[in-house]
């Protein structure tokens, strides 16, 4: 007897019996030939059966490799799905993940969406949330998130590993110290768990940047051979930074930094998406997404979707592919005002530079709107279309919303 290995089985092993019953057969038919005078014809009788039983033999072996065949599709078939969606918060950024009976939200929009995004969750039957992860805390990504906070019970928090002067920023830590949570400050590289899937830490390969967008906690997010990417703010900076320590960054669908603004063609092209989502509002001043970025999808042929255009997006991980539940829009039109954001920035410098590098009192991120002693040394990381340099009295400033730098002008 000899033993077959069933292929792609793994452990299995089936025994088969080979030629037995057609050489006993043959003997037989043999031996009754040679008592009869050896027959040509009983030969001929013993070899077709012989034949015959070889054909058996090889139907039987095909059987044995359809069927492992079969097991191995069933096994692809039930890799669990895992659901990521893109939430219409307006400008601003929410994503929802959602793997069996676990739940992660990423970030939860503007303060006008908060009660939108609470209303979804309950929709979608949520009554706890496994992470709350908040990439930076910037209005338009923190605001919505305090709400779920409130509402849900939160296992981990996950967030950046700074402080801001804001009151939504106040506002956060009220919630996070009256639900007694401790937030977790992930390393680049670390891996969470997600029933099936996982997600890993890509940004920020390090901290204290001037522009705070540039903090952003990016995650790849994984459900067997399908990625995710979904970095936050982070903007030309954060991934020169990424690009440089060498992270694995391709994903198959690709969350567009900053609501589409500022992308690098080189980090596009290590991210090489299948798709593209860019998450910003209808008529948004900051004329997202700009147009250099619309472009830089469409010249890669990448099927693009768009919040402002489609609503909330939701896109299946089967483990071995992607579907949506729409079709891409493909409108690779720019924001309704591309330059908005330089031309208020270009006002406000021009209203705030009085002086020179040389003679000035400060020098002011009309971006940030923090202020620096000249000798700051977050002013030598500070990207010089956002300086200003004035002279004068810093009440002035703190009257225009501006706020004393942490380090350089500690009381």
């Amino acid at each position: 007897m000899l033993w077959t290995k069933m292929w792609k089985s793994g452990t299995r092993w089936r025994p088969q019996s080979k030629r037995l019953p057609a050489l006993f057969l043959s003997l037989l038919l043999a031996g009754g030939t040679f008592l009869s005078g050896c027959s040509s014809q009983g030969i001929l009788q013993a070899g077709a059966l012989e034949s015959g039983a070889e054909q058996t033999e090889a139907v039987q072996a095909e059987n044995v490799q359809e069927e492992a065949g079969s097991q191995d599709d069933q096994r692809g078939d039930s890799q669990e799905e895992l659901s990521v969606t893109y939430l219409d918060v307006g400008q601003g950024n929410a994503v929802l993940v959602r793997q069996g009976d676990q739940a992660m939200l990423i970030d939860g929009g503007p303060r006008e969406s908060s009660s939108f995004v609470v209303s979804y969750l309950e929709q979608q039957g949520i009554q706890k949330l496994d992470y709350v992860l908040i990439s930076h805390f910037d209005e338009d990504h923190l605001a919505g998130a305090i709400g779920a906070l409130y509402k849900f019970p939160v296992e981990t928090l996950i967030t950046a590993d700074y402080e801001t002067d804001s009151s939504i920023y106040d506002s956060y830590k009220e919630a996070v110290e009256e639900k007694g949570y401790v937030p977790v400050h992930p390393s680049l590289g670390d891996t969470f768990s997600l029933g099936s899937g996982s997600f890993r830490i890509i940004s920020p390969v390090s901290y204290g940047h001037e522009d705070e967008n540039q903090d952003s906690v990016g995650i790849i997010l994984e459900n067997g051979s399908d990625r995710f990417f979904i970095g936050g703010d982070i903007g030309l900076e954060g991934e020169k930074e990424i690009l440089e320590a060498g992270v694995d960054i391709q994903a198959d669908v690709m969350l567009m930094n900053h609501h589409g603004s500022h992308v690098s063609r080189e980090f596009f092209q290590a991210v090489n998406p299948s798709w593209a989502v860019i998450s910003c509002g209808a008529g948004n001043s900051y004329g997202h997404p700009r147009q250099d970025t619309v472009e830089l999808i469409q010249e890669f042929q990448v099927p693009l979707f768009r919040t402002d255009k489609q609503g909330t997006i939701t896109a299946v991980s089967h483990g071995q592919g992607i579907t949506f539940d729409q079709e891409p829009c493909n409108d690779y039109t720019p924001g309704d005002s591309t330059q908005g954001e330089e031309d208020t920035l270009e006002d406000t410098r021009t209203a705030l530079s009085n002086s020179t590098r040389e003679d000035c009192d400060y020098i002011l991120n009309i971006h940030t709107k923090k202020i620096h002693l000249p000798d700051c040394s977050s002013v030598k990381t500070m990207d010089e279309d956002n300086m200003a340099f004035y002279k004068g009295d810093e009440d002035a400033l703190l009257s225009r919303g501006y706020t004393p730098c942490g380090n350089c002008m500690k009381q």
